[in-house]
């Protein structure tokens, strides 16, 4: 059983085990004895807290943009990334995400269909969100976002980006 009490502006807890029982303050059950270690405490959980919100955005917003415009497997990335600073599991679903869509653009690179495709709608792409944003400026942010994707799909084709994906797409799962 646990009862809580207030001595002193601190608060106690008295934890009672059949026979035994013990009465431990906040600071000793935390190891918090300093006003430093308070506020360590504090600023590495409220950075932690801050992350996960920042890169569940992120996240939420890459996933939105799957089927809406917008490079989404990108910002998806990205917010794995962030999360990834502070959450393992982050990483290992960076891992698997950046080998996935590295072996999807390899596959889509393999032959010079998929590479006239990609470079057709890479242009398309920029084109499209450049007459988007002009034609219809309320829609100006998803124009940019279309024509950034563009640029991206575009920069695959680049040698040391294609490098970099064969590397990604042949490289095996930290957690296989």
């Amino acid at each position: 059983m646990v009862r809580r009490r207030s001595d002193e502006s601190t608060s106690v807890a008295v934890v009672r085990d059949g026979h035994h029982g013990f009465t431990a303050t906040l600071s000793t059950v935390f190891d918090l004895h300093s006003p430093r270690d308070w506020l360590r405490w504090i600023g590495r959980n409220a950075r932690r807290v801050l992350i996960l919100l920042l890169g569940v955005a992120v996240l939420l917003a890459g996933v939105a943009m799957l089927a809406l415009p917008g490079p989404g497997v990108l910002v998806i990335i990205v917010g794995l990334v962030i999360l990834g600073t502070e959450f393992t599991w982050a990483e290992r679903a960076l891992d698997r995400t950046t080998q996935t869509a590295a072996g999807a653009a390899t596959a889509v690179q393999g032959s010079a269909t998929g590479r006239w495709s990609l470079v057709a709608s890479g242009i398309g792409m920029i084109v499209g969100g450049i007459v988007l944003s002009i034609l219809f400026p309320s829609f100006v942010v998803a124009g940019v976002s279309i024509s950034i994707a563009g640029v991206i799909g575009l920069c695959t084709l680049l040698p040391p980006v294609q490098a970099w994906i064969q590397e990604k797409a042949n490289r095996p799962a930290a957690d296989e």
